[in-house]
């Protein structure tokens, strides 16, 4: 029969080796806790302000003002369900110092603006995995033109402003992209009602949205 002493020495060195193997175990995360339906996802609440750069042109009875534009727009508003967005839509374009052509001839100017605006209600569809998005509005729009201070507004009028973007996720809500638009605006002249001001803009913007 084995003494105590033996049975206790056998359990200490069974142990001592048994310490190095437990160390030597690869580290396992822990589980997240608190699961969150939304992350990453195209549900809930959504904000996707942009910001660009393109070319704008208004035509008036054969006089067309255009040039190089800043583009921009903020939307805000939510999910219907996942991967399809309804918002309110604020848009704009800004030519400063365009030129002015008719007949085939064309000038410059100076402190001048050109400036289209509108609001109204915008649908989102992303598709998914490829964080693709394809966006429309439509608008009431507004051209506004200021020269050597002076200022003038069209009528009210339509618009329509259609995006083609792609998008990357930075962290659990929040999107970084880029997109291509073209937008559309028809307003009466407010002197010559007879008159359309006939305007489109076209550019690529960078986009954040969350999500």
């Amino acid at each position: 029969m084995r003494s105590v002493s033996q049975v206790c020495l056998a359990a200490m060195l069974l142990a001592s080796a048994a310490v190095p193997a437990q160390e030597n175990q690869p580290y396992q995360p822990q589980p997240r806790t608190g699961y969150d339906s939304t992350y990453q996802k195209h549900f809930g609440f959504y904000l996707r302000p942009d910001l660009g750069f393109g070319y704008m042109s208004s035509t008036e009875s054969g006089i067309t003002i255009s040039g190089f534009s800043g583009l921009g727009g903020v939307a805000i508003g939510g999910a219907i369900r996942e991967n399809s967005i309804l918002a309110v839509h604020i848009i704009d374009a800004v030519a400063q110092n365009p030129s002015v052509s008719s007949g085939g001839s064309s000038s410059s100017t100076t402190d001048t603006s050109l400036l289209l605006w509108g609001i109204g209600p915008q649908y989102t569809h992303y598709f998914m995995p490829a964080n693709v998005y394809l966006s429309t509005t439509l608008a009431l729009t507004r051209l506004h033109i200021s020269s050597g201070g002076r200022s003038e507004d069209s009528n009210w009028g339509v618009g329509t402003r259609i995006a083609l973007g792609k998008e990357w996720w930075v962290s659990d809500h929040w999107g970084l992209g880029v997109a291509g638009h073209i937008s559309f605006s028809s307003n009466q002249d407010p002197v010559a009602s007879n008159n359309t001001l006939t305007t489109w803009a076209f550019g690529a913007a960078f986009s954040a949205t969350y999500n």
